[in-house]
């Protein structure tokens, strides 16, 4: 059933990407992300068994990228449903900022020791830095000068700013009352199982021998969650970007998946 679901999904959400390929926005990313995931998933759990129970590894890691998606999606909406209330507030546009400011640092901070790499081309770095500074030129402090060894030092935002797992709890737990029906707690315990999964140790050698049925629990109970986070982003995509691509079938269907979870699982 879940299988049968999953088509009409990556059906209808290959095809919306497809209708806005030419767009780039946060929202749209999040959402191919979570197409991608549900590709990815579905592929693995074709005839997933007994047998082939160590497709859970990279169904585990797999999901849990889009659970964190899926908190990222949920706190950033909890700030634009505070501007829809408060339109003169600018906290909304601030998380964002910081958001898309953090990732712009991943890509042109580079360890002295990765310098040394032959993948390393210092012009091709710098070239990359001021294509940055000039499409995202808010998040820069245009008064200092770029350091091409640490233009990090330019941006806005630094890293005390990064939005964080730990980061998202707080203000979740801090607007809790206000997410009615929303199981965020459920959600940071699947993604902190499945962080067991990514990172080798005694946790994930122990993860080996857990009972198949659990497995195959805390799997559905990821992808239950990961529906609901794309039908946010669906939310934030139609309201936030405007996009006009029809989203009533994916709706409908993500509605179908998540009840029928929901019935066999919960």
């Amino acid at each position: 059933q879940t299988k049968l679901h999953f088509k009409i999904i990556l059906d209808e959400g290959f095809r919306i990407i497809d209708e806005n390929k030419n767009e780039f926005h946060i929202y749209h990313s999040l959402f191919k992300r979570y197409i991608y995931c549900f590709e990815s998933v579905n592929v693995l759990l074709s005839d997933f068994n007994i047998e082939k129970r160590y497709r859970e590894l990279p169904i585990s890691i797999v999901l849990r990228a889009s659970l964190l998606d899926y908190l990222t999606t949920l706190f950033l909406g909890t700030y634009q449903a505070e501007k829809k209330f408060n339109p003169d507030s600018n906290e909304y546009k601030i998380v964002v900022d910081k958001l898309v400011s953090e990732q712009i640092r991943r890509i042109i901070s580079v360890a002295e020791n990765d310098k040394k790499t032959h993948f390393y081309n210092h012009t091709d770095h710098c070239q990359t830095v001021d294509l940055l500074k000039e499409k995202f030129s808010h998040l820069f402090d245009l008064s200092v000068s770029i350091d091409y060894n640490k233009p990090g030092k330019s941006l806005i935002y630094k890293q005390f700013d990064d939005i964080k797992s730990t980061t998202i709890r707080k203000r979740l737990d801090s607007v809790s009352n206000q997410l009615e029906n929303i199981s965020y707690e459920d959600v940071f315990y699947l993604y902190d199982l499945f962080s067991k999964y990514d990172h080798f140790g005694t946790a994930s050698m122990f993860l080996e021998y857990v009972d198949i049925d659990s497995v195959s629990n805390n799997i559905l109970g990821a992808i239950f969650y990961i529906s609901e986070g794309l039908g946010f982003c669906i939310d934030l995509m139609k309201e936030e970007v405007n996009c006009k691509s029809n989203f009533d079938k994916i709706n409908h269907e993500i509605a179908l998946l998540r009840g029928t979870i929901y019935s066999k699982t919960f």
